[in-house]
């Protein structure tokens, strides 16, 4: 999630204003100011510059954090001060004008999924310079981040940045425990062995609509959301090489009728589109956070949030464990990560260091309760005892899960039209204006449309 800035950091992620700008600026934005050989290791202090989402003025989320772990923990040693610049409008769209101006900035975010959608194509067009030179060189050992989240920043077999933070997908079910004691019913949240037969059973149980209470309310975002949801099912959005859509084929119906089902036949709950927007279960005040619902499934930035000391927002027994896996055994699970990589300026060696440091395990670990969010996207981070004494979610996810499943980008880099296609099909369906079949087949047409598309 993102707390409830779990929905605030997806909405943002691919269904802005910026596709056509961020396209249009990429094609006009120049090669690389990078080199091919990395530069000799700088000495003495130097500033860098670092492009950032948003949340420097006033001091949010990740921005905060990368502010307030530089200065405590890696400028005093390195001499290296790093001067934060916020993203407004966008990532992608500030990110442009920088490099076009002639003044890119010496370090930026790399968004693929969350919180932006231009790292790769401006990978592509020589906006990120490469790191595989300066990991040879430094002989950084790159074993404990996830392999599907370094693949997230590879463009054509080079890597362009290292993963700040990660999770398995929005496949982490909250329980609001008060509703489950009083109906004598016990979820598995120390192992998150359960079904989703399960899962619609008991939501059905517990929902009461003359209290206002509803038992399961499936968030519909598409980029991450849905894909974790038909995973369950053996479906997904696109297929593997990103080359045509996935929606029509058999599994992915079957995981669209289950959610259709939510409110058309289990009756778990009122209305999928409520009033407050697709992450209207998390945000609306009559979604989780109020009390009067059992289940939700999100990303782990409801565990910060939530967990917090102090927080307000959680009035109830909170339990979090796995979303149920599929009665056949599968777990819906796909990556989701942001990045930091080099862009190539005479100041690459501080950058590159900063990179570095800001992607460590101790930073992975700490960003959690430092306000960032989701942990690094490293195995020893989710398996690290700190976060172990926070929630045992984190080791449970790792431990069950394994490595994320990958996430299928399209193979031209339509990502965001890809989102809002199949988002604007299947909203038909969800409103029960189409059947399954049909929205799912016009979904992937509508896609399929995008995906012929040269790259742009």
């Amino acid at each position: 999630m993102t707390d409830v800035r779990l929905a605030r950091v997806t909405r943002a992620r691919v269904l802005g204003t910026a596709a056509t700008a961020i396209g249009a600026g990429l094609l006009a934005a120049c090669g690389s100011v990078g080199g091919p050989q990395p530069p000799a290791q700088q000495k003495g202090p130097v500033t860098i510059d670092v492009l950032t989402r948003t949340g420097v003025p006033p001091p949010t989320r990740h921005s905060q954090w990368y502010d307030k772990t530089t200065k405590e923990r890696f400028t005093p040693d390195s001499q290296i001060t790093v001067n934060l610049i916020d993203a407004t409008p966008t990532v992608a769209e500030k990110h442009i004008v920088l490099h076009s101006g002639g003044t890119p900035p010496d370090a930026a975010w790399f968004g693929v999924i969350a919180d932006g959608f231009g790292g790769q194509p401006a990978a592509k067009r020589g906006m990120f310079k490469a790191l595989d030179d300066l990991v040879r060189r430094d002989r950084f050992d790159r074993a404990q981040y996830w392999k599907s989240a370094l693949d997230m920043f590879t463009v054509d077999g080079k890597l362009f940045a290292l993963p700040t933070h990660g999770h398995f997908g929005p496949n982490v079910l909250y329980v609001n425990q008060d509703l489950t004691k009083r109906a004598g019913i016990s979820v598995p949240i120390a192992t998150g062995d359960w079904t989703t037969d399960q899962l619609v059973d008991w939501a059905r149980r517990l929902t009461r609509p003359a209290d206002g209470e509803y038992g399961w309310w499936p968030i519909l975002e598409t980029a991450e959301w849905l894909v974790t949801f038909l995973r369950t099912f053996g479906g997904d959005l696109l297929a593997p090489d990103g080359r045509r859509s996935a929606l029509d084929a058999q599994p992915a119906r079957e995981g669209l009728q289950w959610l259709y089902d939510a409110q058309h036949k289990f009756q778990t709950v009122e209305t999928l589109l409520a009033p407050g927007g697709t992450f209207a279960a998390i945000n609306n005040p009559t979604g989780f956070p109020s009390g009067k619902l059992a289940f939700v499934a999100s990303t782990p930035g409801g565990v910060a949030s939530w967990r917090a000391p102090g927080q307000q927002q959680i009035k109830f027994e909170l339990g979090i464990t796995l979303m149920p896996k599929h009665p056949g055994g599968r777990r819906g699970t796909q990556v989701s990560s942001s990045g930091m990589g080099v862009t190539g300026t005479p100041k690459t060696d501080a950058a590159w260091r900063w990179v570095q440091f800001i992607t460590n395990r101790d930073n992975g670990v700490l960003q959690v309760t430092g306000g960032a969010g989701s942990p690094g996207a490293r195995r020893d981070v989710w398996e690290d005892s700190r976060l172990l004494s926070f929630d045992p979610i984190y080791s449970l996810m790792q431990k069950t899960v394994g490595q994320p499943g990958p996430l299928h980008y399209p193979w031209n880099y339509t990502f965001p039209d890809v989102v809002k296609a199949a988002t604007e099909r299947l909203a038909d369906l969800w409103s029960n204006k189409s059947s399954v079949n049909d929205a799912a087949a016009s979904a992937a047409r509508e896609v399929n449309t995008v995906l012929q598309r040269a790259p742009g």
